[in-house]
């Protein structure tokens, strides 16, 4: 009786659950990563980092040269683009548990299209352009939030 439970129960499932492993989603998601790694633009994620400092230090009425521009975009690129990469690399992993085989498929094949390269390399632009909404709404919002939060940490009071 409980085989023919079992057995009835696995039915249930879609075939798709039954069939496919960690390793298949990990192994396709590896593929996803190398995808999106060939055109993926690092220095203009990591220009999101560093402008809005630069922005920051200029809107204070101080003047950046080319110069120090340079030295700083330099100084990003070096502390973050093999971390960053490494990151990047690291994600099938945690793909593989978060997704199913057919989603990661549907992204590598996505990103294997020149619609999806053509996005992939517009994503730090995209990243770029929202990024000063975001912070202006956290910083507008941070003298409100954080008494509170003390608040509820009896920290404040």
């Amino acid at each position: 009786m409980r085989s023919i439970l079992l057995a009835s129960a696995m039915l249930c499932l879609p075939f798709t659950a039954l069939a496919e492993t960690r390793e298949e989603r990990i192994a396709v998601a590896d593929e996803y990563v190398s995808l999106a790694l060939q055109d993926f633009d690092m220095a203009a994620l990591i220009a999101t980092m560093w402008a809005p400092v630069i922005q920051q230090v200029e809107a204070s009425g101080a003047t950046v040269s080319p110069e120090q521009l340079e030295a700083i975009k330099a100084l990003y690129m070096q502390t973050f683009e093999g971390p960053m990469t490494q990151l990047m690399k690291d994600q099938a992993p945690i793909m593989a548990d978060l997704m199913t085989l057919g989603e990661i498929t549907a992204l590598r094949d996505f990103y294997a299209t020149p619609e999806g390269r053509s996005v992939m390399k517009k994503l730090p632009q995209l990243t770029q352009a929202q990024q000063p909404g975001v912070m202006k709404l956290v910083n507008d919002q941070m003298t409100v939030l954080m008494p509170k939060v003390l608040e509820i940490l009896n920290l404040g009071p």
